[in-house]
This record gives C-alpha cells, structure tokens and sequence, in this order.
C-alpha cells in the first residue's frame, strides 16, 4: 500500500488480487482509496487518483469517519452549547449543570451515555413541538419515534406516524423547528404540492435557512454514531 498527495488531502493506493479494476472509494474512516488490481502500477493508481481530484474534493465531507462524543468535547444540544466532562467515580448517570455535560461510569462508556441521553432529551422536544404544530392544523401524529437514520431527516406514513432522525437534537433549533414542520405537514398533505408547502410556510420562518444549513452541515451531521 501507499499513498499520496492530491491537494491537500492524503490518498491510499492499495492493490488487491481480487480486483479486476480500478475503483475510488472512501474507506470506513473517511480516507478516500484507489483500489487497484495486482498487476497495475502505483504509478497508474496515483495518476487515476489524480484525475479524479474534482470528485474526491466533492465528496470528502459526506464520507466522513464516525464522529462519537468524547471528553472534553463541545457539543450543541437543543440549542444550548455543552462541555462533555467525564466524572468516572460519580453515580449519577448523565446530567447538565450550567455549561457541563457531566458524564459518570467507564470512559468506554461515555459515548453511548451521552447518545442516549440527547435521544431522551430530543424525544421530550421533538413530542411537544409536534403536538403544538399539529394542533395548528387540527391535526394529530398517531404515533412519534426517533430513529438512527441515514437517508432521510424524518418521515410521515399514511397512518401518521411521525419519524425523526435523532441527530436533529444537534442542529441548530431553527434547523430542528424545519423538519417538524415538514413532517407535520404531511399529516394534511401527503404530497410536496403547493398547497403541502402553504402549510410548512404557516408552520414555520425557516424552510431556506435550514435547507441551507443541511446542504451545508448535513453530512457532517450524519456522521456521528
């Protein structure tokens, strides 16, 4: 294996006997690889590498490594700016005091702490956010459920469940208030007409800013465990 320099980021050439050609890719820990059959050159994986430096560049931010919560960290949840501190000896799970996001238990265990911890928190928001603006529109979810998903920020069946990414607790609020807003529509519109649209523009001020702040950010959202 080796690697090399296209533009500012680092590239692995790596040649594999199954290989029958030449294949980029971004591995599990977001570093874009040339695979290259045992018989081509390195020399002809770093000159492909090369010639697809406009599409690496494009595509680096929506294959980033998984992101997990560490000490020390600064995090967004809900809107309001946290300090992960890890306290082992403490006995009280995971709790806020002030600007700290105090963690206790085995540091292995940190990061599934914190996660389920936003997921409960998001939960409570993302519920009562969805009643209020459901009742807007006389509306009412049979069900709400958040979910670890990849493809797609939330979703609305046709018997009104209501489903949420929980990696929205750590957007900003407008961003969170959007999709809501998007969801609930579709308890009166399972469409994208304009008369589903009239309906998220009654519910909410922020459609381009958060389409925006997604287009942006989305991918690096995504990228946390």
């Amino acid at each position: 294996m080796q690697s090399i320099k296209v533009g500012a980021l680092e590239v692995l050439i790596e040649k594999n006997k199954r290989a029958r050609h030449l294949k980029l890719r971004f591995n599990k820990e977001g570093v874009p690889s040339v695979t290259i059959p045992w018989w081509v050159s390195y020399r002809v994986g770093a000159q492909f590498a090369r010639e697809n430096e406009e599409w690496i560049l494009k595509n680096q931010k929506k294959y980033q490594a998984p992101k997990r919560f560490k000490d020390g960290e600064v995090i967004t949840v809900l809107g309001k700016t946290l300090i992960i501190i890890h306290q082992p000896q403490a006995r009280r799970g995971v709790w806020i005091e002030g600007e700290n996001l105090f963690v206790s238990g085995p540091l292995e265990h940190l990061h599934r702490r914190v996660r389920d911890f936003i997921k409960q928190k998001a939960y409570a928001v993302i519920q009562e956010k969805s009643l209020i603006l459901a009742a807007q529109i006389g509306k009412r979810p049979t069900r709400i459920t958040l979910r670890d998903t990849s493809s797609r920020w939330g979703s609305c069946s046709m018997q009104g469940h209501l489903n949420f990414c929980w990696k929205l607790a750590l957007a900003p609020d407008y961003v969170l208030e959007y999709i809501i807003a998007h969801e609930v529509a579709h308890l009166q519109e399972m469409n994208h007409s304009s008369a589903f649209w009239k309906i998220v523009t009654t519910l909410t001020m922020h459609q381009a800013d958060a389409h925006i702040w997604l287009k942006k950010n989305g991918s690096s959202l995504q990228a946390w465990e």
